[in-house]
């Protein structure tokens, strides 16, 4: 009797073990193709898709621990009519299960930006795992040089601008960098234009051993207008941009006469407001820009009053100046349609939906500038 209870026992744990659950498909990190970057390029008619993976042996590694070499980068590419056609055709040669759960960057040639760029985002969204999340950038270099460029210390790629620009911008930043959440939105809300960072490579500024070593560099925008692909924009044309974006944490400004300054200024985290008043198809609008920061180098003479309004007066011309370039190219660089379009919608659509409004040099009617030095470091300015 005891034997045919042990015996029914057994065999019904037995039946439960073999009912359970297992990880019989489980697969490891190296056996699994994770896309770090995505670039998308346009040429003879067809799309070209380019992906960055990265070694993860590499690139996950010990507290305290430092790799003595350099993380190998694999780069695929595919072509095709379409993009998603051209991402099938990465498929075909890929030796692993390719997942996108892991792109943290996007990058659009200045080909690609000129197509259809709604259409290439819905079909991103299609790659199973791409998330809102990813760094969106412009470009007119060769996206397999910008995913191939060295790291300085055998740091890993994904701890470069490229992959995380918000922890490198915080020392100085003079672009807002770009989710692609952000540029969903901007690119169908009316009257938005969306400024694109422009990534590319500087051969000049950095060395290993005496020897020359590419970096990347934030060189302009590009801006997109009403969904469609406009200018781009030289980086020193744009620094304007800066006072009128939330998401910058700090950025220098040289003030003085000539091209040598007297003064170096570090400020940070501006704010501004915006009120507008419509005459007809003409709008005016009046900018206010509040900053706060401190001095970080005097050169001359100059009193801590004199700083504050050679300041105020550098940042009114930077604002003016990247307003007037935009409009040369008939671009609303600081999206002031869109201001109108939530603020004033009635006038908005009697505007034939913004389309009738008259946007002049004379459009931004005034600004108001407030600079706080928090303190001179160093310096002895009051006096």
């Amino acid at each position: 009797m005891r034997m045919r209870n042990a015996c029914i026992l057994f065999g019904a744990c037995c039946m439960i073990i073999l009912s359970l659950a297992g990880c019989w498909d489980i697969r490891s990190v190296q056996d699994i193709n994770y896309i770090a970057a995505l670039g998308i390029d346009y040429k003879d008619g067809k799309y070209v898709v380019y992906t960055q993976s990265l070694d993860f042996s590499n690139v996950a590694k010990q507290e305290g621990m430092k790799s003595t070499g350099k993380t190998p980068v694999w780069v695929g590419r595919g072509e095709g009519y379409s993009l998603d056609s051209a991402v099938n055709d990465l498929y075909t040669t890929s030796s692993l299960q390719i997942l996108w759960d892991h792109t943290t960057v996007i990058i659009f040639s200045e080909h690609a930006l000129q197509q259809d760029v709604n259409k290439m985002i819905d079909s991103v969204f299609r790659f199973s795992g791409i998330r809102y999340t990813p760094w969106v950038f412009g470009t007119k270099e060769s996206i397999p040089d910008l995913f191939t460029l060295p790291i300085p210390f055998n740091q890993s790629p994904v701890a470069s601008i490229l992959h995380a620009p918000n922890d490198v911008l915080k020392q100085q930043a003079y672009i807002p960098p770009v989710q692609l959440y952000r540029m969903v939105v901007e690119l169908n809300e009316p009257g938005s234009t969306l400024l694109l960072p422009s990534m590319s490579i500087n051969k000049k500024k950095w060395t290993e051993n005496d020897k020359e070593v590419d970096q990347y560099q934030i060189n302009g925008v590009y801006a997109l207008q009403d969904g469609i692909f406009r200018s781009w924009f030289n980086l020193k044309h744009m620094h304007g941009i800066r006072w009128l974006s939330e998401k910058i944490t700090r950025t220098p400004i040289n003030i003085g006469s000539g091209e040598k300054p007297e003064a170096v200024l570090a400020l940070t985290k501006p704010k501004s407001s915006l009120s507008v008043a419509i005459r007809g198809l003409d709008p005016k609008f009046k900018l206010k820009i509040d900053v706060n920061g401190y001095i970080e180098e005097v050169m001359g003479s100059l009193s801590e009053a004199e700083i504050i309004s050679l300041a105020k007066q550098e940042i009114r011309d930077e604002v003016r100046h990247t307003w007037e370039q935009g409009l040369r190219k008939k671009v609303d660089v600081y999206s002031l349609r869109k201001y109108v379009y939530r603020n004033c919608n009635k006038k908005w659509k009697r505007a034939q939906n913004g389309a009738l409004l008259q946007l002049t040099p004379d459009s931004l009617d005034s600004i108001e500038v407030n600079v706080h030095i928090e303190h001179a470091g160093m310096n002895r300015l009051r006096r």
